[in-house]
Parts: C-alpha cells; sequence; structure tokens
C-alpha cells in the first residue's frame, strides 16, 4: 500500500489536535484517504470522529491505521461485540469476583468508572476460567461505557467520544502486580484496550498509589502508547484531598462516593456505595478449576530443585548485566507454602529489599513474579522458611533475565 502514509513535512509549523474541527491539510488528507481505502467495510455509523480515533493511534500514519482498523473489524466480529450488550451474560464467578463500578457522568458528559484494585485476583482468574472469558468481560465493559457516550451524546447534542478511570490502588500488593500470571492477563487487556479502544480514554486517575507505583508501572510500559500514559494522573495516599478537590472539579459531588470526597452515599447511608460498586473479593482456591491441566514444574525442563531447612532460608543470586531489564521467575513447592522475597545485593551496604517476603501457596498451583530492575547488579531471589519450625521445603524454580531490547521488540510486535 505504498503511497499511503501522510507526513506533516509540507506544513511543518501547522499543529493541530487531529480531532474533528481541527486538522491541518495533511491530517484532512489523511483522513480522506482512510476513508477510500476502508470504503469496502464501511458502516452507517462509521462518522469522522470514527476514523480519526484510528489516525491519532498511529499519529496519521494511514497504513498503520488501516491495519489497525481492519484487525478491529475481525476482532469485533469474532467477539461478537455489536451485539454483546444484549445477547452475552457474564460468567457467574467473573460477574462476582470482578471488582468494577460505575459512578456516572463528568461535567463534560464523559462516562466515569471507579475500579478497586484491592481485591483484583487476576491470578485466581488465571486458574479459575479462560483467558478468553475474562477479556470478553472486559469488552463488555468497554461497549457499556460507549453506550454511555452515545446515549449522552444524544442528550448533550454533542459527541462525547471519551471516558474516564479512577483506579483505587489501597491494599493492592506488589505481590499481587508482580505475579507472573497476573501480570500476562493484565498486559493481555491493556493490549486490547489499545488495539481496539484507541483514543477512548480522556484521563485516568491512580488513587492510594504505593510508594512501589513506579515500578508496576514499568512492568506494563512496554504495552502503553505514550498518549495513554499521558493521560495518567498519580496521586498518593498523602495527596488524597488533593485529589479529591480535583475531582470534584470534574464531577458533580451528588455522583462522588463520599469516601472520594463527594456527598454520595448509599440509600442506608454506606459511604462505600456498594450500590454503585462492586469491591470483588480474592477467589477462594477452590475455585481453581483450571489447575489440573497446569503441568507441574517439576516436570518442565530447565528447572532447578532445592531444600530449605526448618527455620532457614536460601538465597538465589541472579546477575542482571544491563538496567531496565525484567527478571521473572517461577515457583512451586512439593508440599506446604512458602515465603518469597527480591533483593538488589550491594557490595557497600546491607541487601536493599525490593519486594519484602511474603508467605503464598506455591504447593497448590505454580507461584511466579516479575521485576524490572533499573540498574545493573547482582540481584537475589529469598525462599523464606523461617517461620516454619517443624518443615523442611522442597522448592522448584526457574529464573529468566529479559534485556530491554527483548521486551520492547516483543510489545511492539504484540501492539502492532
Amino acid at each position: 500500500m505504498s503511497g499511503a502514509s501522510s507526513s506533516n513535512e509540507e506544513w511543518p509549523d501547522i499543529k493541530m489536535s487531529g480531532t474533528v474541527g481541527n486538522l491541518n491539510p495533511n491530517q484532512e488528507t489523511a483522513l480522506h484517504r482512510l476513508k477510500e481505502l476502508t470504503s469496502d467495510r464501511h458502516k452507517h455509523n462509521y462518522d469522522d470522529y470514527y476514523y480519526l480515533r484510528w489516525l491519532r493511534a498511529r499519529d496519521f500514519d494511514v497504513s498503520k491505521a488501516v491495519s489497525m482498523m481492519q484487525k478491529n473489524i475481525s476482532f469485533r466480529k469474532k467477539i461478537g461485540a455489536d451485539t454483546i450488550l444484549t445477547d452475552y451474560k457474564p460468567p457467574e464467578l467473573i460477574e462476582k469476583f470482578y471488582p468494577r463500578g460505575y459512578l456516572g457522568p463528568d461535567k463534560e458528559g464523559c462516562p466515569v468508572r471507579f475500579m478497586p484494585f484491592k481485591n483484583l485476583d487476576l491470578r485466581g482468574f488465571v486458574y479459575s476460567v479462560k483467558k478468553s472469558d475474562v477479556l470478553k468481560f472486559l469488552t463488555f465493559l468497554f461497549e457499556q461505557d460507549i453506550k454511555e457516550m452515545e446515549e449522552m451524546s444524544k442528550k448533550l447534542g454533542r459527541v462525547i467520544e471519551k471516558h474516564s478511570y479512577i483506579i483505587d490502588m489501597d491494599g493492592y500488593s506488589f505481590r499481587q502486580a508482580s505475579n507472573r500470571d497476573a501480570l500476562k492477563m493484565f498486559n493481555e487487556v491493556l493490549k486490547l484496550y489499545e488495539a481496539h479502544y484507541p483514543e477512548r480514554m480522556k484521563i485516568c486517575y491512580f488513587i492510594n498509589a504505593p510508594i512501589y507505583f513506579n515500578f508496576i508501572l514499568n512492568l506494563s510500559k512496554p504495552f502503553l502508547s505514550d498518549a495513554t500514559i499521558n493521560k495518567f494522573r498519580i496521586f498518593g495516599k498523602s495527596r488524597m484531598d488533593e485529589f479529591s478537590r480535583t475531582i470534584l472539579n470534574d464531577m458533580d459531588a451528588e455522583l462522588v462516593p463520599k469516601f472520594l470526597g463527594g456527598n454520595r452515599t448509599d440509600p442506608d447511608g454506606n459511604e462505600l456505595c456498594h450500590s454503585c460498586i462492586n469491591y470483588g473479593s480474592m477467589i477462594p482456591t477452590e475455585c481453581y478449576n483450571l489447575k489440573k491441566s497446569i503441568q507441574s514444574l517439576e516436570e518442565q525442563e530447565g528447572v532447578t530443585s532445592l531444600k530449605v531447612s526448618r527455620s532457614s532460608f536460601r538465597l538465589i543470586e541472579i546477575e542482571v548485566p544491563v538496567a531496565n531489564s525484567k527478571v521473572e521467575w517461577f515457583f512451586e513447592t512439593a508440599e506446604k507454602d512458602i515465603a518469597v522475597g527480591f533483593y538488589y545485593r550491594s557490595q557497600m551496604e546491607e541487601d536493599e529489599e525490593l519486594i519484602p517476603p511474603e508467605r503464598v501457596s506455591s504447593h497448590l498451583v505454580p507461584e511466579s513474579g516479575a521485576f524490572v530492575c533499573e540498574k545493573a547488579g547482582i540481584y537475589a531471589l529469598k525462599f523464606d522458611n523461617t517461620y516454619s519450625w517443624l518443615s523442611t521445603k522442597r522448592v522448584f524454580y526457574k529464573i529468566k533475565v529479559i534485556k530491554p531490547e527483548e521486551e520492547d521488540e516483543a510489545s511492539i510486535q504484540d501492539i502492532d
């Protein structure tokens, strides 16, 4: 499709937003070209707002926008997105345990969702339902938001095409975020959103962000566009008063729950607003109906085993030759649980604790974790059995170091 790309070389000083009514000549040309190249797939609801979202997502590179748009059309047909709001019923386990809430529109008419991450048990979903079930459920939520946008557009007489999120990180542990199975699931969700709902995000507030938030973000950055990251607004626990003032500038106080600084409560006075927020919960291990199909690490190649005596611990040193490499680890125990932590080993001072040891039920299903190492050096994975006075634990594990260029190459293939 040679000659399909457009650039801004002819009008280098004309910088426009790339939205309807705010296009420079090159962007106008790209819009017309995209319509021509996809005319065989045109639908009545494909307006300029629709086409421009694909173009902005690919910096007005028409060839890339065509490819992205065509992949989306195939995706929507495969997953049934066009009729998902009427013919889809979420699986009972996902409906019950997946935390989410809808607060209403902001002052500009854009839908706002509240996502309490404390009980976001993506690892539990990995072992309880198919990945495709989770992705279809998220597609269902995204399509609900689009329906809200369409209804607000009719009500206000102008196009609403973006939504916002408030993601509450309070109680969301580093172990939840860095578990490899959970991380893979989370990145699948990010890839789905970036590939099939581009230019839909208005703003994303991360509230009660922990001190390790940047570490969490680094694990998922390869799957996020710069445009999306630029819409993040991060508020730690010490800045929650500032967040409350910010959200009340964006939303009517009657729609904002009282615990976020607004006036909203349930009819019974409950400030947590359970009537509009499902807080979810961690999935019980007895729901792990997929665990029987999981191959034991003991049976896989490249796995090392060791014994951790009672009331003791073992350190596994890991050499990280390049800064910003990602370390991934996988392990299981033959019987009973064990604690695991992650450290940076310094020759000048004590080891720096990056992930504090936490007991995990690695005898039930394989456990995993990941960490982006901001500096090169020697790191250590700690298997800690100091709390057990009676039992020696046998651990099966494998460790992988992924250099930044390897991660970038993989993520580009995934996104494009």
